[in-house]
């Protein structure tokens, strides 16, 4: 009986941890586009969160808080200078052209 628990807390711990990651390459990402927008597209903050919004099907509250986790990563996107090639080749399988 207490392998059966084990056993169930472990598969437990596994789901819980792919759903972590799960959310930070999503927040990583929701990032690069953030900084996509921003800066490359020149867009406007307002609109940046309803694109973002919408392709990432999250509400604003939860890019402002992504903002807020991954600053060092957003910061580092500044500071690079990172252009749409680098972009495409960190995440090759979303549209960096529009």
């Amino acid at each position: 009986l207490s392998i059966r628990r084990q056993r169930q807390m472990c598969i437990r711990d596994r789901g819980k941890t792919s759903r972590q990651e799960h959310v930070y390459r999503r927040n990583r990402e929701l990032i690069a586009r953030y900084y996509y927008w921003t800066e490359i597209r020149r867009r406007r903050f307002d609109d940046v969160m309803r694109i973002l919004s919408e392709e990432f099907h999250v509400e604003d509250r939860t890019i402002s808080n992504a903002l807020l986790d991954f600053g060092d990563y957003l910061d580092g996107l500044y500071k690079g200078k990172k252009d749409i090639r680098e972009l495409k080749k960190e995440y090759p399988y979303r549209n960096w052209e529009n």
